[in-house]
């Protein structure tokens, strides 16, 4: 059993980093992922290219450029939200009118 406090190999805690400004989730453009350790993918903006670079060169990652693309069988609605490609409405079925949230634009 370990001790409070001492790290465990399915426990992780992760501090948010320090950015300066206001950095909104569209200002990513990359994550590096690590092989057999999401607890480890980070995202980085533009201008922190460099530190995106040694980070994924440290841990043996990869750089991944953002946004991702949609998955298979998926685009990007107008309001930004992904739906599948095919609306058309199957027999018997009301007509897709988008997601069921107030997010709509």
């Amino acid at each position: 059993m370990s001790e409070p406090g001492e790290a465990s190999p399915n426990h992780v805690v992760q501090k948010p980093r320090k950015r300066t400004g206001n950095v909104q989730v569209s200002d990513f453009t990359m994550m590096v992922k690590v092989p057999g350790r999401p607890q480890a993918i980070r995202v980085f903006t533009a201008a922190e290219d460099a530190e995106a670079r040694q980070y994924a060169n440290d841990t043996g990652g990869t750089v991944v450029p953002l946004p991702l693309s949609p998955p298979d069988g998926y685009i990007v609605g107008p309001n930004g939200h992904l739906v599948p490609e095919s609306t058309a409405p199957l027999a018997g079925m009301a007509a897709d009118r988008g997601p069921i949230d107030a997010a709509r634009d």
